[in-house]
């Protein structure tokens, strides 16, 4: 029974080692992500070979993410327009807007990928987007978190509140938002973070904010615990 086991997966294994010599493993990428951010450059048009923010540049495409065991390259890219963001994952060309909004992951038997699955954003004008802070950006009209489109925002009004790492807060004329979800118990108009407020935690391992509006204050625990403080 063992000796019939082995000659039936034998086989296997050798068209598995045979197919590994297909797979298309480029050669000589530069991964420039640091160099730009560093040196606070703007939108970069990628050269061949060169790779920002998991964007690579080979010849002519454009790919995202790991681009081992055949994976394709990212489709309907203008080549000529495309630049990337360093530092923020986003991309764009004249006729859109780029993030990884998913990324899937293939598990060969003798390789594995992840790479950029989703990239196009929804309704985003590239000739006017603008990244804020935060992983927040704008084209004016639409604001997005993450690459995804923030319902009810406000894109003339949409502000950053200014906070530490893990502070994702901003507000508009309507709305206080946390992360890409709108805080419904604050007031935009007067939502505040006081960075001097000695009740702030800010360590390695642990995190607490205090943040207020003229009515409440709440104490907030990254990524998504938010308490109100009673008044004495």
């Amino acid at each position: 029974m063992k000796q019939l086991l082995f000659i039936l997966t034998f086989p296997f294994f050798l068209t598995s080692c045979n197919g590994q010599n297909k797979y298309f493993e480029p050669t000589g990428i530069i991964d420039k992500t640091e160099i730009y951010i560093k040196n606070n450059q703007s939108w970069i048009s990628l050269k061949d070979k060169e790779s920002v923010d998991g964007y690579t540049r080979i010849g002519d495409s454009i790919f995202g993410g790991e681009i081992f065991c055949n994976v394709e390259p990212l489709k309907g890219i203008d080549i000529e327009t495309f630049k990337v963001l360093a530092g923020t994952s986003y991309a764009k060309d004249k006729n859109n807007v780029y993030y990884p909004l998913e990324q899937p992951c293939i598990d060969y038997m003798d390789c594995g990928v992840c790479y950029y699955g989703k990239i196009k954003m929804k309704s985003a004008n590239p000739e006017c987007f603008e990244y804020l802070d935060k992983e927040y950006a704008t084209d004016g009209r639409n604001v997005y978190f993450r690459g995804e489109l923030i319902r009810d925002a406000d894109g003339e009004s949409f502000k950053i509140i200014e906070g530490p790492k893990y502070f994702y807060f901003a507000t508009d004329k309507n709305y206080v938002f946390k992360h890409n979800k709108i805080f419904k118990n604050a007031d935009s108009k007067t939502f505040y973070y006081d960075k001097s407020d000695k009740r702030n935690i800010d360590q390695k391992y642990e995190h607490k904010y205090i943040i207020g509006d003229k009515n409440k204050e709440w104490e907030y625990i990254p990524p998504h615990t938010i308490n109100e403080i009673k008044k004495e």
